[in-house]
């Protein structure tokens, strides 16, 4: 994703240094595409200098900033496991570096690494930030009275207020855990009247991220599998609408957003930037690419400083 993900974050790091009235010893990056050295940079300044409580903080600030995609597409998570599922599919597309690894899963517990390429393991600062940023979601998504500890017992988050760990303890082992689940409402949807393919279309579209089945689709739908089944043949089935969904959002995407095609894949459904590009071309003979050439009214960003690895963290 050529590094998208980590602007965002870095712009969120420079808001929280910002509202904290601390300084960091780098200037802060323009544009959208961060190359990973200067963020790293960034990142271990600030725990040098302030310590990780700033850095653990960054995700609750992500809410004050403007918009985008990519965090309305982790937001619009249904449970802290779809989350997860999500931030998983994010890292495929970012190539991240670093990565979230789920070692135990229960009805209100997640247990997770934060992992890197053997013999790099990622920093404690890099640590910090996307615990600070998957806490703050898991609140976004639902998880009600979350406590977060590191390693065995230290508790680093409760009651909404983070506490930055010694500078020598292990910050790469995360225990999520939660008393319960209220999902956040969500704008409601029409579920009869019209065209039963027409608004399996529209529901498709309000989440193209999400994991669909035809179960799930048909209780949005509040109709039986079978009826939905019936209905959808005509159309080629649920695999083929949900496939056109995610086609014809990437295509409007490609043509009318200046969002880089990792994002667009991200956003739009795909499991990773291979399957963006190979259903995508099936559909219209043409890649991402050379779609976007061929039909863009805007110029896609660039980052002319140096190339950017693709990471989150």
């Amino acid at each position: 994703m050529e590094d998208f993900a980590s602007g965002v974050l870095v712009s969120a790091v420079w808001h929280v240094l910002a509202e904290e009235g601390l300084a960091p010893a780098v200037p802060q990056p323009s544009g959208v595409l961060v190359p990973l050295e200067v963020k790293r940079r960034l990142l271990v300044d600030v725990a040098a200098a302030h310590g990780l409580l700033p850095l653990l903080r960054v995700g609750l600030a992500l809410p004050r900033l403007p918009s985008h995609p990519i965090s309305s597409a982790l937001r619009a998570a249904d449970s802290p496991f779809d989350l997860f599922s999500r931030w998983k599919k994010l890292e495929r597309f970012a190539h991240s570096r670093h990565r979230v690894v789920v070692r135990q899963a229960a009805s209100t517990c997640v247990v997770a690494d934060h992992v890197g390429p053997p013999g790099s393991p990622p920093h404690p600062a890099e640590d910090a930030l996307v615990l600070g940023v998957l806490a703050a979601l898991l609140g976004d998504v639902g998880a009600r009275g979350l406590t977060v500890t590191l390693g065995p017992a230290l508790v680093v988050f409760a009651d909404g207020v983070f506490t930055a760990p010694s500078p020598d303890y292990d910050t790469a082992r995360w225990r999520f855990t939660w008393s319960s689940h209220v999902p956040p409402a969500r704008p409601a949807l029409p579920v009869s009247g019209g065209d039963l393919t027409g608004r399996s279309r529209a529901l498709l579209a309000t989440d193209p991220v999400r994991r669909w089945t035809v179960g799930d689709l048909a209780a949005e739908a509040a109709v039986s599998v079978r009826t939905l089944q019936r209905q959808l043949r005509p159309a080629g089935g649920f695999a083929a609408l949900l496939g056109a969904v995610r086609a014809d959002r990437a295509a409007n995407l490609l043509v009318a957003s200046a969002h880089p095609l990792g994002v667009i894949g991200f956003i739009c459904g795909y499991a990773d930037q291979p399957h963006f590009t190979r259903d995508f071309r099936r559909r219209t003979a043409m890649t991402p690419a050379a779609y976007r050439s061929a039909f863009a009214t805007h110029s896609p960003p660039t980052d002319t400083s140096q190339p950017a690895e693709a990471t989150l963290t």
